[in-house]
Order: structure tokens, then sequence, then C-alpha cells
């Protein structure tokens, strides 16, 4: 692994452990055996770190997101997978990360946010397209409607005034979130698969 991808790796790491605000370029690069100037011969400061480590998780979660929806036999499979890594994802990030991103890098945040909603509705379209063709979502939903009321709700239980972080588990919230949406577009052939997959 080349020493950048190795910095990335390392600060995505702790960004996630700590929160960004808290840590330094000393301790990425303490945390990888090299110099701090060697950090900064690969990247000119830390804002142009963090704004490549969110590029590099947002391009790893296209790649998962496209891996999981070619290998499902069908849509509430890939739904009901996607689940499992965003919790998986959710659990080993601190609600820090979140919090130092938006508060402090809003210039890097808001453009990469707009970017991933636009292209998250995108996905969620296709899909509620593809399980109304398999039987398994009714055919009378609205589709451009519940692919962005879905999205509100992720940005609702991503909201602090709302869900503080010390009374409610971000993972509870989306997988509440998750299999109430899913179980609410179902046909009965699907809502039995959900139940099945969820055994």
């Amino acid at each position: 692994m080349e020493v950048r991808d190795r910095i990335i790796e390392e600060a995505t790491r702790l960004f996630f452990k700590y929160g960004i605000r808290s840590v330094t370029m000393d301790d990425i690069a303490a945390g990888i055996g090299i110099s701090k100037r060697t950090v900064y011969e690969n990247f000119k400061d830390k804002t142009e770190l963090v704004y490549t480590c969110m590029r590099d998780l947002m391009q790893k979660q296209d790649k998962i997101n496209q891996e999981v929806m070619t290998n499902s036999a069908n849509v509430i499979e890939a739904l009901l997978t996607s689940m499992k890594y965003g919790i998986k994802a959710i659990n080993m990030i601190s609600p820090l990360f979140f919090h130092d991103l938006k508060k402090y890098y809003p210039a890097i945040w808001k453009p990469l946010h707009e970017e991933n909603q636009k292209k998250n509705y995108n996905q969620i379209y296709t899909q509620l397209r593809k399980g109304i063709n398999e039987g398994l979502f009714r055919k009378e939903i609205h589709v451009d409607i519940v692919s962005k009321l879905f999205y509100e709700q992720i940005n609702l239980i991503s909201d602090e005034a709302v869900f503080p972080h010390d009374e409610y588990v971000f993972a509870d919230l989306f997988k509440s979130l998750m299999i109430n949406f899913i179980r609410g577009i179902s046909t009965r052939k699907g809502i039995d698969l959900v139940d099945e997959m969820l055994r």
C-alpha cells in the first residue's frame, strides 16, 4: 500500500474513532510510523485530507452498493443487506465525526452531502421500480414521492435536535426506519420475504 493510501486509511480510522477536530496531523503520522513532513508532502493541509477521506469513503460505499445490488436475488434482499452493512458502519463511527464534519468543514460537507443524496435518491428510485416489477412492492406507490420521503426520514433521524445522540442509538433508528419503510411499501409476498429474512 502506498504511503498516501496508508495516510487516508489511518486518518479515516482516527476520525471515525475520535471525531475530526481532536485528531492532529501528528496523530496520523504517529499512527503509521512516518514523519509529519511526509503527511504534508501528500496533503497540503488537514482540510484537503478530510476531503480526500470523504471522497474515498463515498467511492468505497458506491462499490459496496453495486456489489450488493448485483449479488442479491431480489430487491428486498438487497435493501436488507444494505441495512446490515449500514448498521455495521454506523457502529464503527463516533457521532463526533459527523458533528465535526458539519460544524468545522461545511464547505466539504454540504456539496458532498448533496451529491450523495442525489445519488442515493436515484438508487432508491431504481430499487423501488425493480421491487414493483418483481411483485414485492405495491404497484400503486408513487415512486418519486416515496423515494423523497425515505431520504427525508434519513435526514430526520440524523437530526440531533429530534434524536439526541445521548438518548438514541443511531443504528437502532436506522434499523427501525429501514424495516418499517420496506414493510410499508411491500406486497404480501414482500412482507413475507422481509419477515423470513429477519428471522
